[in-house]
């Protein structure tokens, strides 16, 4: 079962599954409470996904959200992970 929230770096086998479709996060719009970006890497040969989370600047994202003009709320979310 790969439904699972973000605690942990995951590794979990797809050999199973005829298809699937991931969807494993992205920089700075997380949800589940942790700022950190997500991304997956795919082994073709072993059949594996491996979800990581990897630290970025959020600080300078901040920055550039505000300076756009955008509502503070969408800089403040982001070290927030909601």
């Amino acid at each position: 079962d790969l439904d699972v929230i973000y605690d942990a770096e995951i590794t979990a086998s797809l050999e199973s599954f005829e298809r699937a479709l991931l969807n494993v996060g992205s920089v700075g719009q997380p949800r589940d409470e942790d700022p950190r970006a997500a991304y997956g890497v795919y082994d073709s040969k072993t059949g594996e996904i491996r979800i990581r989370r990897a630290a970025y600047d959020v600080e300078s994202c901040q920055a550039k959200i505000r300076a756009a003009g955008l509502p503070s709320v969408l800089a403040d979310r982001l070290s927030l992970g909601v």
